[in-house]
C-alpha cells in the first residue's frame, strides 16, 4: 500500500468493481491506494498523515463496520460511515429507521424466537417472508406460504439452531411485485442510474440470474432516494425499490451500502465508478479536468 496515498480503497480482495474505483480516482489524478486486511495495522499505528478519505468495500458486514470503526477513530473520514454501514447491514434495524422516518416500506416485525416467528407470520397472515436481518444475495429469504412452509422453516432452523443464537430474523410482508424490482444507486445524494432487475424467482438478486434493464429515474424515485439519504446521510449506497402490483405503491424494500456495480454497468453503460470518483474528489475538495461520466 503506498504510504502517500489520499485515498484508500478498503477490500476484502480486489473485485473487478474495487479495480475500476481504482482507476477511476487514477485517472482524476487522485493519489489511491487498495488497503488489504494485512494493511490495516500499519494505518490505524499512526506515524504518517492519514489519508483524507477511505471508501469501505469489505465483503464481510463486520468486517466493513471493524474497518470503518477503526479508520475513524484514527481520524479518516470513511464512505460509508461506521454507524451507516451498521444499519444497512441489519434489515431490522433498517425498517426500524424507515418506520422512524415515515419512509413506506412493507410491514416488518422482528421475531427473537422460534414460537415469536410462529406468531408473528400467524398475525401477519400467509404469504410473508421470514429474513435473517444480516445477509445478501437473497441467502436466508424464505417465503411462508402455508403452515407447512413455517413448520420446514423452524425444523431445519432448530436443527442447526436448537439455541436460536441466530435471533432476530424479521417478519415481513410479502410484496406481490410484477416480476421485477428495481435498484437505484446512489452517490451522494444524487440517483445515477436505476435499473430493473427481472427475474421469475421472489428474489430479484443479480447474483441470482436476475436480468438487468435501465429505466427511468422518475420523480417518485427521486423522492424516495432523498428520504433515504435524509435518514442515513450522504453516502454510496444501492437502493432496493419495490413495487406493489396490487396498489402501484413503490416501496423501499432496503438499502445496501456496499453495492456491486462492475457486472451491470457493463449491461447498463453508466460509468458509476466514475461518479463515485468525482463525488470522492468533491468531499476532498479537489477540482480537475475530469472524464465525463456517463
Amino acid at each position: 500500500m503506498s504510504q502517500d496515498a489520499e485515498v484508500l480503497v478498503s477490500a476484502t480482495m480486489l473485485r473487478p468493481d474495487e479495480k475500476l474505483l481504482l482507476q477511476a480516482l487514477r485517472a482524476r489524478g487522485l493519489k489511491a491506494a487498495p488497503l488489504l486486511r494485512e494493511d490495516l495495522a500499519g494505518v490505524v499505528a499512526g506515524g504518517t498523515r492519514p489519508p483524507g478519505l477511505a471508501l469501505i468495500r469489505n465483503l464481510s458486514h463486520q468486517d466493513a463496520i471493524s474497518v470503518s470503526r477503526r479508520l475513524e477513530h484514527r481520524g479518516v473520514a470513511t464512505l460509508n460511515r461506521a454507524a451507516t454501514i451498521e444499519t444497512c447491514n441489519d434489515k431490522g434495524l433498517q425498517a426500524l429507521a424507515f418506520a422512524r422516518h415515515g419512509i413506506p416500506h412493507p410491514f416488518t416485525l422482528h421475531a427473537f424466537s422460534y414460537d415469536q416467528v410462529r406468531e408473528t407470520v400467524a398475525r401477519m397472515g400467509l404469504p410473508t417472508v421470514v429474513k435473517p436481518v444480516s445477509g445478501s444475495w437473497g441467502r436466508g429469504v424464505t417465503r411462508m406460504v402455508n403452515p407447512e412452509c413455517v413448520d420446514a422453516w423452524v425444523g431445519g432452523r432448530e436443527s442447526t439452531d436448537a439455541a436460536g443464537k441466530l435471533f432476530p430474523v424479521v417478519v415481513q410482508q410479502y410484496i406481490d411485485k410484477p416480476g421485477h424490482d428495481l435498484r437505484v444507486v446512489v452517490v451522494g445524494r444524487t440517483p445515477v442510474v436505476a435499473i430493473q432487475r427481472v427475474s421469475p424467482d421472489f428474489r430479484t438478486n443479480t447474483h441470482l440470474g436476475a436480468e438487468v434493464h435501465r429505466t427511468e429515474i422518475t420523480r417518485e424515485i427521486e423522492k424516495l432516494c432523498a428520504q433515504v439519504v435524509d435518514a442515513l446521510g450522504d453516502g454510496f449506497y444501492g437502493v432496493d425499490l419495490v413495487e406493489d402490483r396490487t396498489t402501484g405503491e413503490l416501496l423501499v424494500l432496503e438499502v445496501n451500502a456496499n453495492p456491486e456495480f462492475a457486472r451491470s454497468s457493463a449491461q447498463h453503460g453508466v460509468d458509476v465508478a466514475g461518479h463515485l470518483a468525482t463525488y470522492v474528489m468533491e468531499l476532498l475538495g479537489r477540482t480537475a479536468d475530469l472524464p465525463t461520466a456517463a
